[in-house]
C-alpha cells in the first residue's frame, strides 16, 4: 500500500470504483480524514504527509469495509443532517438529505408550540432536528424498534433535547398514550415503504448492511400510509397534518389513500431528483 496521502487518495479511489462504489474519491477522503484526524479539505494541504504503520494499518481495515459496501456512515459512526451530527449504526438507517425535504415541509406548517408525533423515528434525526429547529415543541419519537430508540435517546442527549423529546415503542399508532389523543400539530412520518419485490435492485450497500425492519413493511409496502390516513385524523388537533415521506412512484397512491379516507387537502413535494418524494395531507 503507497504511504503518504495522495498515493493513498488515488489508490483507494481506483479500488472502490473497481468495486462499484458509488462515490469513491469521497469515500477514500473521509475514510483517511477519519484515520488522520482531519477534515477532507485538510488533506490536500498534507498531500505529502506520510502515515505511519499503525495509521496505515487503522486505514486498510476501513478500506476492506467500504470495498464490502458497507455504508460509510456506519464504518465513520456518523452522518450530517440539517447540519447536524447523529450517531448511526447497523440497527438504524443512514438519514438521507431527500427526507430534508420532509423536514422542509413540515417546519413550513409547524406552530411555535405544541407536540409533534416523529412515526418511524429511526436515528431520531428528524425529531431531533424539529426539536432544535422550533425550540417551543415537544416531540415524540416513535419506532417498532427497540434498538432504534436506543440510538435516538443517544443522539437526543448529544444535542441536549431530551427535556423535550420523549420516546415510544409501538408498531404504528396503536401504543401512543392516550393522553395525546386530539393533541397533535402534527405527524412527520418517514416509515418503511420498500417493496419486498425491489430488494434485489437495491445498491448492496443498502441490501446487504441497512436494517430490514426500517426498509421493509412486509407484503403490503403502503401498509403505514394506510393507518395513518385510516387513523391519524382522531390524533391531530385542529390545524394539524400529516407529512410523510414515501418511496419513487408512491405519492400518488399515497395522496389517494387520504382523499379516500376524506381527508380535505394534500400536497406533493419533490426531492432535488424531482422525484416526488413527500405527501402532506390536512383532515
Amino acid at each position: 500500500m503507497p504511504r503518504d496521502v495522495a498515493q493513498l487518495l488515488k489508490t483507494t479511489t481506483d479500488w472502490f470504483a473497481g468495486r462499484g462504489i458509488g462515490s469513491p474519491r469521497l469515500d477514500a477522503e473521509l475514510l483517511l480524514g477519519q484515520v488522520l484526524g482531519l477534515e477532507r479539505l485538510q488533506l490536500y494541504t498534507k498531500f505529502d504527509r506520510p502515515l505511519s504503520p499503525e495509521e496505515l494499518d487503522a486505514f486498510r481495515e476501513l478500506v476492506l469495509r467500504r470495498g464490502g459496501h458497507e455504508p460509510v456512515a456506519y464504518i465513520l459512526g456518523r452522518k450530517e443532517f440539517w447540519s447536524r451530527d447523529f450517531a448511526v449504526d447497523a440497527r438504524v438507517l443512514v438519514p438521507r438529505p431527500d427526507t430534508e425535504v420532509l423536514v422542509d415541509a413540515a417546519l413550513e406548517r409547524l406552530p411555535d408550540q405544541g407536540v409533534v408525533l416523529d412515526y418511524g423515528t429511526g436515528s431520531g434525526a428528524i425529531a431531533i432536528t424539529l426539536a432544535c429547529e422550533r425550540p417551543g415543541l415537544k416531540v415524540l419519537a416513535l419506532d417498532v424498534s427497540r434498538d432504534a430508540l436506543e440510538v435516538a435517546k443517544a443522539n437526543a442527549a448529544t444535542h441536549e433535547v431530551t427535556d423535550r423529546v420523549g420516546f415510544v415503542r409501538s408498531d404504528g399508532l396503536s401504543g401512543l398514550p392516550a393522553r395525546f389523543e386530539g393533541g397533535l400539530a402534527a405527524i412527520v412520518a418517514n416509515p418503511p415503504y420498500v417493496p419486498l419485490g425491489d430488494r434485489p435492485d437495491l445498491p448492496p450497500d443498502v441490501r446487504k448492511h441497512e436494517p430490514d425492519l426500517a426498509l421493509f413493511p412486509g407484503p403490503d409496502p403502503l401498509v403505514h400510509y394506510r393507518g395513518l390516513a385510516g387513523q391519524g385524523r382522531r390524533w391531530l388537533a385542529d390545524g394539524g397534518f400529516v407529512a410523510a415521506e414515501v418511496g419513487a412512484g408512491q405519492a400518488t397512491d399515497v395522496a389517494g389513500l387520504f382523499a379516500a379516507a376524506g381527508w380535505s387537502a394534500t400536497e406533493v413535494r419533490s426531492d432535488l431528483a424531482r422525484i416526488e418524494r413527500v405527501v402532506v395531507a390536512t383532515p
